[in-house]
């Protein structure tokens, strides 16, 4: 069974915001020679950092997504920003986003404002897939949710293979689509903005990662992190995917040193005793069978790298 196109349709801002966009944020106007050969369509996103704008590029005959960052945030942010197009120009992956450009531009004070285009996706990050699924009351299927998450364990495996842990997995890192050629249900892993280099500095000096993902020597300063990190935050986008509900659910209200305690001690219910009756009792051990050995606390006793978490789910979960 395949997703609905409903629940990855993409939700672009209306077209006719562009200008006015790109005027009241950045200060910049409309003028789409800021941005080299491309043409701005429509902002399909924004957040604190900047805004994404859908873009054409004439000359190549593609679409692009161009990321554009506010003048004013952090020099922190602006190095996540930096770090995201370097790693998504440096890795050659079907399931990473593919980053094809990157500039600078001034402000109408002189300040300076720092762009990448990149691939541009049609659909929707799997945050908002279960949100809109569980808005209707559904679960999505069980191997659609296999077929997504093995993509997602192939990138990972790959950036693990370059020497980089991803540190930021989760759902909202997700993006669900389907190729335009074959229909094909596609995923992409996002945003490498505070991935690890395991040939960079040894020691981490700030935790970072988003606290309901984070395995638990992501929750202590200095402690040594590589690939089996991504897989428990593998493991518990594997549980919130399957069942629809966060293993952590019951933190949500929780301070943050209160949620990473949680992710050193405690165990969360398994996800079989959420899941219906329609899934066969042999496929809900397997689940539990998954997350269990993905999320245990020790690394040394989880999967010990993406691409046998994936063939676990592969072999117990395909069917057949």
């Amino acid at each position: 069974m395949q997703l609905q196109d409903d629940l990855i349709a993409e939700n672009p801002r209306e077209p006719a915001s562009v200008s006015r966009a790109m005027t009241d944020d950045l200060g910049i106007g409309g003028s789409v020679g800021h941005f080299k050969r491309y043409e701005v369509l429509r902002c399909i996103g924004e957040g604190g950092m900047g805004r994404v704008y859908h873009a054409h590029d004439p000359a190549l005959r593609r679409d692009v997504a161009i990321k554009v960052m506010r003048p004013d945030v952090p020099e922190a942010e602006r190095r996540r920003f930096r770090r995201e197009a370097i790693f998504g120009a440096r890795f050659c992956h079907p399931s990473i986003a593919r980053i094809y450009d990157m500039g600078e531009l001034r402000g109408p004070s002189g300040e300076v404002i720092e762009w990448f285009s990149m691939e541009h996706l049609a659909g929707s990050d799997l945050e908002r897939v279960l949100a809109r699924a569980g808005a209707q009351g559904r679960r999505l299927p069980l191997l659609s949710v296999i077929d997504v998450l093995r993509q997602v364990l192939g990138a990972l495996q790959y950036a693990h293979e370059c020497g980089v842990v991803h540190r930021d997995v989760k759902p909202a890192n997700i993006f669900v689509t389907r190729d335009p050629n074959t229909r094909f249900l596609t995923t992409k892993l996002l945003d490498f903005g505070i991935a690890l280099d395991l040939e960079g500095p040894a020691r981490v000096e700030v935790l970072c990662g988003n606290p309901f993902y984070m395995a638990p020597e992501q929750t202590e300063l200095g402690a040594p992190i590589d690939g089996r990190a991504d897989v428990y935050a593998a493991g518990l986008t594997f549980y919130e995917v399957i069942t629809g509900q966060h293993p952590l659910e019951d933190f949500r209200a929780a301070a943050i040193e209160t949620v990473l305690s949680a992710q050193q001690r405690f165990s969360p219910a398994p996800p079989s005793t959420l899941l219906g009756a329609e899934v066969p009792p042999r496929s809900a051990a397997a689940i539990d069978m998954i997350f269990e050995r993905a999320c245990a606390k020790d690394p040394a006793e989880r999967f010990q790298s993406a691409r046998d978490m994936m063939e676990a789910m592969l072999v117990f979960l395909s069917p057949g």
